[in-house]
């Protein structure tokens, strides 16, 4: 048997069950869990969406395959427990360590069949906000080709939430590495400003610290003081304190004074209109924008400007499978700490998805199983 916990209902606690422990799918594998990572998309999901601006929402109960009850958790690592009879193994062997990558495509376009399954059309099969996840000891996973081994000295909790939240935090920083590599041949120095230094953002200041040109400032902007000296005590150069009742105009002057070479590439973590608004007003001519968080609501470009001053607004989600294998990589042969991380039982799902939403939760909180 295994022990998962399951959304039964849209904001409604979560409830644990045992069930039998699943057989592999064809062509697919059962992955013995031990981390599961919980993300702020789970909170997404649990709440049926997000908002879009303009009235829109996104919902969850609208996308094809989903169905509830659904086991959340999309930050999964564990051991290969099983392989079905035709399936594909590659160079992973039961019982090897491994990192669900969960960004799972239609499984039939060029894309999926390439690792490229992050430009899939759909429809998506995500391991955990679409189809069952981590918060189980025993998880499906539809094809060898996501299971991928865990490097060595790279420690399971940390390779466990490096499948979203690390992943997208890399995608940001490569996606903002050429301008920055190229602007800083005509500047002094660059500045990258990350804009909520969350368990995403903690990720980029440290992976910035490596992929980006020697001598980048990193700056952090937030709305919690407490969360700015985590991130300080993490890596990055220098801290904001963004005041939530302060108009744009206050926060940019702000912003700019502690940013004296001006903001030269962002990435947004947040994504709301009010911080949108903020980093257009700090952004350098040639700067670019990465938008990543998904807070909700609009944004307004002045055109003629924006052309004048050839900036670049770009959306960012997770990365496909062969960075995420870089990824790793790289954090093993970099030693790359992970961000703080708070460590509780499969029984403490629910509450600390509680805080999770309420802001509460400081770095990344994994759920640990199958410890003995």
């Amino acid at each position: 048997m295994r022990r998962s916990v399951k959304l039964v209902a849209f904001n409604e606690p979560l409830e644990m069950v045992e069930e039998p422990i699943p057989e592999p799918p064809a062509g697919g594998a059962v992955v013995k869990v031990m981390y599961a990572g919980m993300c702020h998309t789970d909170v997404h999901v649990w709440q049926n969406g997000f908002y879009l601006g303009e009235g829109k929402h996104f919902r969850y109960s609208e996308r094809p395959g989903f169905t509830l009850p659904i086991i959340m958790g999309h930050e999964t690592s564990g051991t290969v427990y099983s392989f079905a009879g035709d399936a594909e193994q590659g160079d992973v062997q039961v019982g090897d360590s491994v990192v669900v990558y969960p960004w799972v495509g239609c499984e039939n376009c060029q894309a999926c069949a390439t690792g490229n399954a992050n430009y899939c059309k759909g429809p998506l099969k995500y391991i955990g906000p679409v189809v069952d996840g981590g918060y189980s000891e025993y998880v499906i996973v539809p094809h060898p080709r996501y299971l991928v081994k865990v490097p060595a000295g790279l420690p399971m909790d940390a390779a466990a939430v490096l499948a979203c939240g690390g992943l997208t935090a890399y995608n940001g920083v490569t996606t903002v590495q050429p301008t920055v590599e190229r602007l800083s041949k005509f500047r002094e120095r660059c500045t990258l400003l990350i804009v909520g230094p969350g368990g995403l953002g903690l990720w980029a200041v440290k992976l910035a610290k490596h992929v980006l040109p020697p001598g980048t400032r990193i700056v952090c902007a937030d709305v919690d003081a407490a969360k700015l000296k985590i991130a300080k005590d993490n890596g990055c150069d220098d801290t904001i304190l963004w005041d939530r009742e302060a108009d744009v105009a206050t926060t940019v002057a702000a912003t700019r004074a502690i940013c004296t070479d001006g903001v030269d590439a962002a990435i947004d973590f947040v994504n709301s209109s009010k911080t949108f608004a903020n980093i257009q007003g700090c952004l350098e001519k040639c700067g670019i924008h990465a938008v990543v968080g998904l807070f909700g609501g609009g944004g307004t470009i002045p055109l003629p400007t924006f052309a004048l001053q050839q900036k670049q607004v770009v959306g960012v989600h997770v990365g496909g499978l062969h960075q995420f294998k870089e990824l790793l990589a790289l954090v093993a042969d970099k030693q790359i700490p992970a961000p703080p991380l708070e460590h509780h039982p499969l029984e403490q799902t629910w509450d600390v998805l509680q805080a999770l939403q309420a802001g509460k939760v400081e770095g990344r909180a994994v759920f640990h199983m199958n410890k003995t």
